[in-house]
């Protein structure tokens, strides 16, 4: 493997692994803003006392959002240099849409939940 190769692995290794920490760092946040109304009534305590937190938290979440789009628009543009200068890579944690088992393609189309499907390959 030449040291290009390799450190295109490393930066895609890299890119994928920001990928999922914005997701878990969302999902994490999500599940604080459902929680904390019924933790807040479970400690007895008015809706005054969790709401700043809330708008706290869906702020934060907002500004996530923001930066999750950054990070895909990196990915973006590192995948279209490596095809520049054109080098081959697999990852078999982030499969394309052909290398994707059919049962997991587009769930919620399969259940009626949508009707147009835009397909994004970073």
């Amino acid at each position: 493997m030449s040291n290009r190769n390799e450190a295109a692995q490393r930066v895609a290794l890299m890119i994928n692994d920001a990928e999922r920490a914005m997701d878990v760092a969302m999902a994490k946040a999500s599940l604080l803003v459902t929680e904390l109304p019924n933790l807040q009534n479970e400690a007895g305590l008015h809706a005054s006392w969790a709401q700043p937190v809330i708008v706290s938290v869906c702020s934060a979440l907002g500004d996530m959002t923001t930066a999750r789009g950054s990070i895909i628009g990196a990915h973006k543009s590192l995948s279209a240099i490596q095809r520049r200068l054109g080098i081959v890579m697999e990852d078999p944690r982030n499969p394309k849409e052909d290398e994707v088992p059919e049962g997991r393609r587009y769930p919620e189309v399969r259940a009626g939940r949508s009707e147009t499907v835009i397909p994004l390959r970073a």
